[in-house]
């Protein structure tokens, strides 16, 4: 085949591959047309014109019979020439599919779809506003309805309950006929079926009527207030206090200019009420019914505070006459103690101190009750002078209970005292005797010395406690040193005595050693201090040194045994006793 036949082959082939492009192309816009033709017969077949008849029958008027014409205008523009742009466009489209301009075919396809898409919009559009307009009639139409027997109900509660309002139904009368003067506009323009304007009238209608039935609501219970708790517990309060002043009391606070005051604060508040001014109003009776309650409180104040106060004068009074006698009998007692004591704390000028202050306390309690004789009294300010009166009567019977019992008891403490002097005394002989019958070469002179003081200390007290007039004070405090110091001397005496023994016990237990010369030498020592200068811990210490080094602990054991013999002596001595 030659080149030429390759190129006519070639021609035919594209040829054909063009033509079965166009023949596709021409069969799926053909389809896409006619598919949105059907769309456009559905949209014609929908009964538009019938509701449009609907609409026309509501007799609708101004601004809203303008919104019905315009949709019924853009309706009709869409039936005239909408639905034929739609046909027209759709041809044109077929038109262009045929030939091989493919970018033309699709732009004339938009603009179909977009005439299509407006046809659509536009019968929703009508729909909705048609809808939108029987539904706005029918609300109003209802609305009248409502607010025409809301407003005879809000008429009917004014008229026959006009004396739970007050000065504030004139106020409510004039809303309320404002309002159905707006009502009846209200209705005339929905009758007509200018609903567009009438709308703008029925929100402000709703708003003010729900403001109205708020006022009406509440106004009842703050003119309640206003009109009958106020003015009833500002006359029971006024009636209470002219009592209590007849009756003698006396207050610190200005009653009367306070309830002048809250009188004209309640006609103040009442003109508030009459302006509708409710959040003032409910504030201000707040205010008011917190001032009244504490007159109340004042008048319960001062009313408790008589009854404290006359029940505690005549206690006050009873315990006042209960200290003055026993004063009095302590001044006797203590002239019948001061025969045979001494006293050191000056109880009687304790005594004339408490009279001093008895009488103090009188002349509180005379002037209190001059001030309640004389109608003077101002009870809740006694209340304080009272406490401080019981006070001290309190500190005085506790003081003088005090002395009572110090001065019951000084008998039986010098007899007391006395009793431990004789065994004091016999304790010093005692340890006297004991040193005796250690059989000792001699005593120390420091020993001499606290035994001497401690003979002359208790000398001292016996001749004390033997006074026709005893200081039992000083007696106790001179007993209590002398008993130390006696204690002291037992522990010496007993210390002294051990030495000497040990030693003793020692010295014989050297002789086991006397061929030892150290031995020999320290019991010499030993002796010397013993026999000598009478220095037997010296002497003890000297020897004992010296034998632990033969046998240790022997001092330790040397004592144990005598203190063993000693507890042993003193159980038997015991025993023997019982």
């Amino acid at each position: 085949m030659t080149q030429i036949g390759h190129i006519v082959i070639g021609v035919i082939v594209v040829a054909a591959a063009i033509y079965l492009l166009i023949f596709i192309s021409q069969r799926m816009t053909a389809r896409k047309v006619a598919k949105m033709l059907a769309h456009k017969e559905e949209l014609v077949a929908i009964p538009m014109r019938d509701r449009l008849v609907e609409g026309r029958k509501m007799s609708l008027t101004g601004q809203t019979l303008k919104q019905f014409q315009a949709l019924e205008d853009r309706y009709n523009q869409l039936e005239t020439a909408g639905f034929n742009a739609v046909d027209n466009q759709a041809n044109e489209v077929l038109y262009e599919s045929q030939g091989l301009n493919f970018v033309k075919t699709r732009r004339e396809m938009r603009a179909l779809q977009d005439l299509l898409a407006n046809a659509e919009a536009t019968i929703a559009t009508v729909t909705q506003g048609l809808q939108d307009l029987a539904e706005l009639d029918t609300a109003h139409k209802e609305a009248v309805k409502e607010l025409e027997g809301k407003y005879q109900e809000l008429r009917k509660v004014l008229l026959s309950q006009s004396f739970n309002f007050g000065p504030a139904v004139e106020k409510l009368e004039e809303i309320l006929g404002a309002l159905e003067d707006d009502f009846a506009e209200f209705a005339r323009l929905t009758e007509e079926g200018d609903h567009a304007t009438a709308s703008g009238i029925y929100e402000t209608l709703g708003m003010e009527t729900t403001q109205l039935e708020e006022r009406i609501d509440k106004i009842p219970a703050l003119f309640q207030v206003l009109d009958e708790k106020v003015p009833a517990q500002l006359d029971e309060i006024q009636a209470s206090y002219d009592a209590m002043i007849a009756a003698g009391f006396r207050f610190v606070e200005d009653l009367p200019t306070e309830l002048a005051e809250i009188r004209k604060d309640q006609a103040q508040t009442m003109d508030l009420l009459a302006e509708l001014t409710l959040k003032k109003v409910a504030e201000h009776n707040e205010q008011l019914e917190a001032r009244i309650e504490e007159l109340y409180e004042i008048l319960e104040r001062e009313g408790e505070a008589q009854r404290q106060v006359l029940a505690s004068q005549e206690n006050l009074r009873e315990y006042w006459h209960h200290n003055k006698r026993q004063n009095h009998d302590l001044y006797i007692e203590l002239d019948r103690l001061n025969q045979d004591f001494v006293f050191s704390k000056d109880e009687a000028g304790l005594v004339r101190s408490w009279e001093i202050q008895l009488g103090n306390v009188d002349k509180q309690l005379t002037q209190i009750d001059k001030a309640i004789k004389n109608h003077e009294a101002i009870y809740s300010e006694m209340l304080a002078p009272q406490k401080e009166a019981n006070e001290r009567l309190e500190n005085i019977e506790r003081e003088q209970i005090e002395m009572w019992e110090t001065m019951r008891e000084m008998p039986a403490i010098l007899q007391q005292a006395r009793n431990r002097v004789m065994v004091l005394t016999d304790k010093l002989r005692q340890i006297q005797r004991n040193v005796e019958r250690q059989s000792l070469p001699g005593v120390p002179d420091a020993y001499l010395s606290t035994f001497y003081a401690a003979s002359d200390e208790l000398q001292r007290l016996k001749q004390q406690v033997s006074l026709t007039r005893v200081n039992v004070d000083d007696a106790q405090r001179q007993l209590s040193i002398v008993a130390a110091d006696m204690d002291t001397l037992q522990e010496k005496t007993d210390t002294l005595i051990e030495n000497a023994a040990v030693t003793e016990r020692l010295v014989r237990k050297a002789l086991d050693y006397r061929n030892h010369s150290a031995v020999v030498q320290a019991t010499q020592q030993a002796r010397y201090f013993y026999e000598k200068q009478y220095e037997y811990d010296r002497a003890l210490t000297t020897l004992g040194n010296v034998l632990e080094h033969f046998e240790p602990g022997i001092v330790d054991g040397a004592v144990n045994n005598y203190r063993q013999e000693q507890q042993a002596l003193a159980a038997g001595f015991q025993e023997r006793d019982r």
